[in-house]
């Protein structure tokens, strides 16, 4: 509830004190890291998505999370890359082709546009390796 009302710091208490509870649930990770991004706290988000994947390592919405994030960062380059990861977890995510997209043109990696309209994954993933 304190999420949907916009109460991050009150969301972040919540969903930190679940994860203490349930260290091992890879969701409730995902989910402190997008109170924690929605916040204005993308460096802290990165830890709560890694968690996550430490946990839950085909968690295609925490990779697209963190990327996210590192794009938050202004790391476009490596927020591509991990893009890249959850689309090689489900190609079919199509809200993150776009945010693969936009990626890709902040980090000057025109090149790979042509991949992304296609939504060829395995190109996208070969050029751009974890």
């Amino acid at each position: 509830l304190a999420s949907l009302a916009r109460d991050h710091a009150g969301a972040a208490a919540a969903f930190r004190a679940a994860a203490r509870a349930r260290p091992a649930d890879a969701s409730l990770w995902n989910k402190l890291g997008a109170v924690l991004a929605n916040a204005g706290a993308p460096g802290d988000a990165v830890a709560a998505y890694q968690r996550a994947l430490d946990g839950r390592g085909n968690y295609t919405r925490a990779w697209a999370n963190l990327g996210i994030a590192h794009a938050g960062l202004g790391d476009y380059d490596g927020a591509a890359r991990l893009y890249a990861r959850a689309l090689s977890l489900n190609p079919g995510a199509k809200a993150v082709w776009g945010y693969l997209r936009t990626a890709l043109a902040c980090a000057g990696r025109g090149d790979l546009l042509e991949a992304a309209d296609a939504e060829d994954a395995a190109a996208v993933a070969a050029a751009l390796p974890l």
